[in-house]
């Protein structure tokens, strides 16, 4: 089945794609019954041959509709047409924090968003799930500019066994965890580090570690420490330092013990700036 403009899957009728991946394209559609646009994530046909890539898109769809949380991207329904599957969910119109970081944002704005997405990752992780690919990419914003954590296609149930081979890499380089890089066993403050890398973006108007070659970042995340935030924004207090290496620690253990008092934290060291 070839997707098209126009083409229905069912109740929902395809207008227009707004984004694709590898194994997935994200279409606006009009749900018919209900008259409403909607988002629809629809695997690709050829993902229907990888079976590891149906059953992270049938996860996805489980997980995330146990989850109820104003900053979390709710699924409005999951459907199988023709045996294209796909995932319904609310249009989000506002673009993503991707668009918004390139732009730059003051401070209490990026510790709005860190607080919500805090907010959004602590009560998945007390319902047992680990998001395990936090990104700017996958934060959107609806039409009155709350933040939403979105795609739940690598979110794995804690204690319970994945689809993850041991020693597979899974998440989006730049923003793993070194736990994640070695292939190990994620936990809480796997995903908390994640945001810690977006913190410091936000904060610092870089990521902690760049490169061109995937391999070196994956290096570098491993044995190399973040700059100071001070040295790469000039102004920073000191404190700030302190905060954004602490959620960097390499050892799970050193880190916060949860992504609120994470953000908590760094709003105080944020205020020591201020005359």
């Amino acid at each position: 089945m070839i997707l098209e403009p126009g083409l229905a899957l069912g109740r929902y009728r395809l207008v227009q794609r707004v984004g694709a991946g590898g194994m997935a394209e994200v279409w606006d559609a009009i749900d018919e019954k209900l008259s409403r646009h909607v988002a629809l994530k629809v695997m690709a046909p050829s993902g229907i041959v990888d079976t590891g890539f149906v059953k992270r898109f049938l996860r996805e769809a489980t997980l995330t509709a146990q989850l109820e949380h104003p900053n979390i991207l709710p699924v409005y329904d999951f459907g199988d047409f023709e045996n294209v599957l796909f995932l319904v969910m609310p249009l989000m119109t506002g673009g993503t924090l991707r668009d918004r970081a390139r732009k730059g944002s003051d401070w209490d704005t990026a510790i709005g968003w860190l607080r919500d997405l805090a907010s959004a990752l602590d009560y998945a992780h007390s319902q047992g799930v680990i998001h395990r690919d936090v990104k700017p990419a996958n934060v959107l914003f609806d039409r009155g500019d709350r933040v939403m954590l979105a795609d739940f296609g690598l979110a794995k149930p804690l204690n319970q066994e994945g689809m993850t081979v041991a020693g597979t890499v899974m998440g989006t380089p730049v923003y793993m965890s070194p736990e994640q890089v070695r292939g190990e066993a994620v936990s809480p403050v796997s995903d908390q580090y994640s945001l810690g890398v977006l913190a410091y973006y936000l904060v610092a108007g870089k990521p902690p570690f760049e490169a061109n070659s995937t391999l070196v970042v994956m290096s570098k995340t491993l044995f190399e420490e973040p700059g100071l935030p001070s040295l790469v924004k000039p102004g920073l207090h000191r404190s700030v330092d302190y905060v954004l290496l602490k959620v960097l620690e390499k050892r799970p253990e050193d880190r916060f013990p949860s992504c609120g008092q994470f953000v908590s934290a760094l709003q105080r060291a944020l205020a020591s700036v201020r005359p």
